[in-house]
């Protein structure tokens, strides 16, 4: 099986989530991504899903965030985007406690860097709002009709779990 059979159609994804940006006015153009975001419907899943992903992965990290735990999964290869965009991490996510969703792609990460704040003043009429996932790691987002997001970082998530101290272990 190749990673699109686990993780869904992330070309699809990721040109619905462009064109839904270039319809707000937003261009990403330029950027870098972290990650792409994929969500689970249980655990069992999520930890069968984690081990076949882990296949097509130089390393790793998992670590607890809200009650559960949560994979930062490093691919060998970059997958190819829309837009000349690419990506070479996976965060996948079980459901949080109390909370069931879909199984699926849930939403993608962009790297902004230090303009981060001139960036999101400029687009806040279609931002969602701020999460707060710690000291290192506060992004604007996008939530779509659909339910997908998009996140904006000043640093890629990986760089975000390696500064608070997590290893990535390889494979």
């Amino acid at each position: 099986m190749e990673i699109k059979g686990l993780i869904g159609d992330y070309e699809s994804f990721f040109a619905d989530i462009l064109a839904r940006l270039k319809g707000l006015g937003v261009d990403v153009s330029g950027y870098l991504m972290s990650h792409l975001g994929v969500r689970t419907e249980t655990v069992e899943e999520y930890e069968r899903l984690r081990e076949e992903i882990k296949k097509f992965c130089v390393s790793y990290v998992e670590n607890e965030h809200n009650g559960r735990p949560i994979s930062k999964l490093l691919l060998r290869e970059s997958l190819p985007l829309p837009g000349g965009f690419s990506v070479a991490l996976i965060e996948l996510m079980p459901p949080k406690p109390g909370h069931p969703y879909k199984s699926g792609l849930e939403h993608c990460g962009i790297v902004i860097g230090k303009g981060l704040k001139v960036f999101a003043e400029k687009h806040k009429a279609v931002m969602t709002g701020r999460q707060d996932q710690g000291p290192l790691c506060k992004p604007y987002f996008i939530t779509f009709d659909n339910g997908k997001s998009v996140k904006f970082y000043d640093i890629s998530l990986k760089d975000v779990v390696e500064k608070e101290g997590h290893v990535f272990v390889a494979l």
